[in-house]
């Protein structure tokens, strides 16, 4: 038996094993879940280009090739675990959960207020972030749309929009414009399906439009994806169910998208199609995965665990300087000989095993996974209000970015200002709207 053959075999055996365990715990519809969402992206993204890059590499790399399998062995072992010590039948719970009607529990005009407030600051800190770029690098391909464009120099001007932005902290432009605009949509999006009024339509609409523009602004292909398959993700949550037709609808969608961006972004312009096809299923399969075998080989033989070193130190509070780690990846596993400041993210284990080793990375992922469960089952315990609903889905669609970057990227402190957030639109709301019936 070759090693090829073997590899294959074991990936294609574990795959198998783990859908079917993931299936039993928490049914057909198991995507529709944080720790289900978070499977999908991992597999997706990252383990079914694994067996392929690890061969192409030489077979050498045993600890990636290991850890990507044991991620989706580990993670519905996770959720068995979650559901015996809550005690939860979380199959039947799901299903029951999903099979309920959506309630809206503020159905009064003095709601779309409160809604607006919180819509006009994400909209003003987005225009504010947008007014500190000397040109938005999408306009300029707009602006050049008939000229042959030098792609260096798109590429530069992306560069100056994410990497290098200088004019203040991207994160904290970012929470406002990539975090909550999603969050006001899927309201929208809710209150356009269950409100007779047409206002919500129209603001959904709006806003669908706005954030795709806001995605591609800065010429990144993944927060344009994301945002498609977000919209899907809350269409399915609303009717409690996967329409698989809508699935093959938004991989075609999202391949088409793709196609168009690697032509005008990438420089694509006079290639076959085939390359396009090719340059799509590399970025597909092997743009996530393949920054994290260097995670693997790069750690501790090039540079020492660094111990911490690469988490957040919001403002400078901790006694060490930051690593960056994406970017050290870049320059030291990807070989780019750009001009251009690049970054190279990967699954949080990449984060994980470069601060402190294979045993603590193992642990973190039935940590990851016990608490998606947990938030999970909490979640169903709830009332399916509208409001609660979609904090839901956004929570849904923030599990699986766990498996395209660092545990400590999604789960930062902006994220604890979110959930305040939340918190305040909820509960804040219903402080509101209690005061309002006295007066």
């Amino acid at each position: 038996m070759s090693l090829d053959f073997f590899i294959y075999l074991i990936s294609f055996i574990t795959l198998t094993i783990s859908t079917i365990w993931m299936v039993k715990l928490s049914g057909k519809n198991f995507i529709l879940t944080l720790p289900g969402f978070f499977y999908i992206h991992f597999v997706i993204f990252i383990f079914i280009g694994s067996p392929w890059f690890y061969l192409y590499r030489g077979g050498a790399n045993h600890l990636y090739i290991l850890a990507t399998h044991l991620v989706i062995l580990i993670l519905p072992l996770g959720v068995l675990l979650s559901n015996k010590l809550l005690r939860v039948n979380f199959s039947d719970d799901f299903n029951h959960y999903l099979s309920q009607k959506m309630e809206d529990k503020q159905p009064g005009n003095q709601f779309f207020m409160f809604y607006l407030f919180a819509l006009i600051i994400a909209l003003a800190v987005t225009f504010l972030y947008f007014s500190k770029l000397d040109i938005i690098p999408v306009n300029f391909i707009f602006q050049h749309f008939t000229d042959d464009v030098n792609f260096t120099d798109l590429a530069k001007l992306r560069e100056s929009a994410t990497t290098t932005f200088t004019l203040g902290k991207l994160h904290r432009y970012k929470f406002f414009m990539a975090q909550m605009i999603p969050l006001l949509i899927i309201v929208a999006f809710f209150k356009s399906k269950l409100s007779s009024m047409k206002l919500w339509k129209i603001v959904f609409l709006f806003l669908t439009v706005f954030a795709m523009y806001r995605s591609v602004a800065d010429l990144q292909k993944k927060p344009l994806l994301d945002f498609i398959i977000l919209l899907f993700t809350a269409g399915w949550i609303f009717k409690g169910r996967i329409n698989w037709k809508q699935v093959s609808a938004m991989v075609a969608v999202s391949i088409s998208i793709l196609c168009v961006m690697y032509i005008f972004i990438m420089g694509f312009t006079n290639r076959p199609f085939w390359m396009i096809l090719e340059g799509v299923a590399n970025r597909l399969f092997l743009g996530q995965t393949s920054p994290l075998y260097y995670y693997f080989s790069l750690f501790p033989s090039a540079h020492d665990f660094l111990y911490g070193a690469s988490l957040p130190n919001p403002g400078g509070i901790f006694q060490f300087d930051n690593f960056t780690l994406t970017k050290w990846i870049f320059i030291n596993g990807l070989n780019r000989s750009w001009e251009i400041v690049g970054t190279a993210p990967s699954a949080f284990i990449g984060e994980m095993y470069a601060n402190f080793g294979f045993p603590i990375m193992i642990v973190s992922i039935l940590f990851l996974s016990m608490s998606l469960q947990v938030i999970q089952i909490k979640f169903i315990q709830k009332p399916r209000t509208l409001l609660m609903s979609a904090f839901y889905t956004y929570f849904v669609f923030l599990s699986g970015q766990f498996a395209m970057t660092g545990m400590f990227i999604v789960a930062h402190v902006y994220l604890v200002i979110f959930l305040l957030l939340a918190i305040f639109f909820v509960d804040g709301y219903k402080l509101y709207s209690g005061n309002l019936k006295h007066v």
